[in-house]
């Protein structure tokens, strides 16, 4: 039965008093068999999505007159870069404005990288002067961790792996080819051969994906082996608690389809015959089966902090782009040539915009894959970011940002930000936010200013 809470006077304040839901099961002379599925009357019965936050990387930013975004904040017309994105448009925010504060030792390429997601400088290794009495400053690794690193330590999911690093043409051991940190000079290396990674983390389910299917088709839910005990709470407890009640148990059924289409999904992907992944003409094919795992890694809930870093900022030398019509100059030289080469200008944006069709492609296996009412992209987090704005100045002003993914809900997408000058920090501290650290109000070491991106969430 409800006991009435006893009167108090006026000025006093009445203790909160935990009940266990074994100890309010038994009170109602239910089988505690009950209690996982049985809440606190005062709980919503909502069912909860797991947030999940990827980090993209492209090298030497972009061409500004060729990524921004024409017209108002929801109202706008894509570029031709980001012209691929089309289709995702209303699960984007385009930010245009964000500054990377140049700090620390490093030429632009070199400090960039690890500068984009940690907002901290490259450590000082050591200093000497030259003959000629100038001085030279060494750089070593990065002086904190990145974002990614930052909230896995804080939330400590219980995932088979805390974070999954990836990477295409990314395996040189240096700062300038690192985006993801654990902590200073802790840089984590990327998996570069997505069919090494299909091996190691989904390999079993290629076999075993028949009984999976099996046990899904095949099982009953958890509530029917409580459903006598079910009927008999119903009649003892008062009408206001049983619609609380049966709230919860119409989200459990809710969480128990959701997990039957998590099996559907939960496969090892067919990448098809293995390729040479350090080939510069594979790099098209290594790329999108590299992102065909990520997607199966998040719809099996391996982890659900990840990065891709596609090349490196120092110099991504020695390939030309052939498979977009780009043959006669590397991307990275092609960046320095002046604003008024029209030619260079046309083939750099052959590869920006097939940097956003890879893109597009890995929010298409993101949105492929049903959650809830909507889809794993939109409890998603996904940031794209580069190492610096422009390539022919080295400018880390206007570095270009895309953001995808609905944060579960906490984010409003569709929209076209103009933030003119705010140091990228902000953004960081954002993503904090939305992946549960509200307490986050700075971060990095760059920027003296506090809080989240305005007008952001």
């Amino acid at each position: 039965m409800i006991i009435p809470a006893r009167r108090l006077p006026p000025t006093a304040t009445p203790k909160r008093r935990r009940t266990s839901r074994r100890a309010f099961l038994a009170g109602l002379g239910a089988s505690t068999a009950l209690a996982p599925f049985i809440p606190l009357l005062n709980a919503s019965g909502a069912e909860e999505r797991p947030l999940r936050l990827i980090l993209w990387f492209t090298p030497h930013g972009t061409l500004r007159e060729n990524w921004v975004p024409t017209g108002g904040k929801t109202d706008f017309s894509l570029s031709p870069i980001l012209a691929p994105l089309e289709r995702h448009r209303s699960k984007i925010n385009i930010l245009d404005g964000l500054n990377i504060l140049d700090v620390g030792v490093g030429a632009p390429h070199t400090k960039g990288p690890s500068l984009l997601y940690t907002a901290s400088p490259l450590q000082e290794d050591k200093t000497f002067t030259r003959t000629d009495d100038t001085t030279v400053t060494y750089y070593g690794w990065n002086s904190a961790p990145s974002v990614d690193q930052f909230i896995l330590s804080k939330l400590a999911p219980t995932t088979p792996y805390g974070s999954l690093e990836f990477g295409v043409r990314s395996g040189i051991n240096h700062p300038g080819s690192r985006i993801s940190y654990a902590g200073p000079a802790a840089p984590l290396a990327p998996e570069i051969d997505p069919w090494g990674a299909l091996r190691r983390l989904l390999g079993a389910l290629g076999d075993n994906s028949q009984d999976l299917e099996r046990s899904r088709t095949n099982k009953h839910s958890v509530l029917d082996l409580v459903s006598a005990e079910l009927a008999d709470l119903d009649k003892k407890v008062p009408a206001a608690d049983r619609a609380k009640i049966d709230a919860h148990l119409s989200a459990i059924r809710s969480i128990e389809g959701s997990l039957d289409r998590a099996l559907g999904t939960c496969m090892a992907p067919d990448l098809g015959n293995s390729v040479d992944a350090g080939v510069p003409a594979n790099i098209p094919v290594v790329f999108d089966r590299m992102m065909d795992v990520m997607s199966a890694c998040l719809a099996c809930d391996l982890t659900r902090v990840m990065s891709m870093q596609y090349s490196v900022g120092e110099n991504d030398c020695c390939y030309t782009y052939d498979w977009v019509g780009v043959s006669d100059q590397e991307h990275h030289l092609m960046t320095h040539a002046s604003d008024t080469d029209q030619h260079a200008s046309d083939e750099l944006t052959k590869i920006y915009t097939w940097y956003s069709e890879r893109f597009a492609y890995f929010l298409d296996k993101l949105d492929a894959i049903p959650e809830g009412d909507g889809t794993l992209l939109d409890n998603c987090l996904v940031i794209w970011g580069s190492e610096l704005g422009k390539g022919n100045t080295h400018s880390f002003n206007n570095v270009p940002f895309v953001v995808a993914g609905g944060a579960a809900g906490q984010l409003e997408t569709g929209r076209f930000l103009q933030l003119g000058g705010t140091p990228h920090n902000r953004l960081l501290v954002s993503a904090c936010n939305l992946m549960g650290l509200p307490e986050v109000e700075t971060f990095g070491s760059t920027d003296t200013g506090t809080g989240g991106l305005a007008g952001f969430v």
